[in-house]
């Protein structure tokens, strides 16, 4: 008995740390001109998130509000018939949080024109590890949004713009640091014992952007200086 007790509470816990995980939106988009160094973890997304717009005009603000609620409870409703979707909203610090109807998780705001409110929702859907054609899940997000019906005055604008997302992005740091020393192990290796490598800012923060339509790259900002190894102090001039 007292085994199985352990065993349940451990398995509680371990349920409670998953759900702790954050997840956050990918900004920023990899360019020619990104600082990303030399060894980065190129991977998939978690998931793909479509914007919603949700809005009503109805003259009476508290009948605003309840048409909105209304037509937002009815996209929870299709939730649960199809468990490959999932309904949430973007917080602070970009951090991807469960919908929910409270004031603490759903944010009404005035719209573009008078006596109007609307709220931005993602709708979205896991990215699979072997990405097959982006474009089926695109589809796969306006088709669930433009088969809601709204109730009221509700408007739902399902062609907002795609996000993708990362959950616990930290747990990369381990893989771009294995990277990181394997580079340094093939230029220490192809220099020979003559030459040693002086690192810079692995100890940062991870970091990451968006690299193309669903993936994503992880990397430490980090560079390095290769000098003999008969150099003991050295003081590197800035970058002209």
């Amino acid at each position: 008995m007292k085994t199985t007790t352990l065993l349940m509470l451990a398995l509680l816990a371990s349920g409670a740390a998953s759900a702790q995980l954050e997840e956050v939106v990918v900004t920023g988009t990899r360019s020619a001109n990104s600082s990303i160094p030399g060894t980065s973890l190129k991977r998939p997304g978690d998931f793909i998130l479509l914007m919603v717009e949700v809005s009503n005009d109805s003259r009476d603000g508290k009948t605003r509000k309840s048409e909105i609620e209304a037509t937002l409870r009815a996209m929870l409703a299709a939730v649960e018939k199809d468990k490959s979707i999932e309904l949430s909203v973007i917080g602070d610090n970009n951090l991807v949080l469960p919908l929910k109807l409270d004031s603490a998780t759903l944010n009404l705001v005035g719209g573009k024109r008078p006596d109007t409110s609307e709220a931005t929702i993602s709708v979205k859907t896991r990215i699979p590890q072997s990405v097959g054609n982006s474009s089926a899940l695109v589809a796969k997000l306006k088709d669930f949004a433009s088969g809601i019906k709204p109730v009221g005055r509700t408007i739902i604008d399902g062609d907002g713009a795609f996000e993708i997302s990362i959950v616990n992005p930290a747990q990369y740091r381990d893989r771009v640091i294995e990277l990181f020393a394997g580079d340094v192990r093939k230029v220490t290796a192809a220099l020979g014992a003559d030459y040693k490598v002086v690192a810079r800012g692995i100890d940062q923060p991870i970091e990451w952007v968006r690299d193309g339509m669903l993936e994503v790259t992880i990397f430490v900002p980090y560079s390095y200086d290769v000098l003999p190894a008969s150099v003991t102090s050295y003081t590197r001039l800035p970058a002209e």
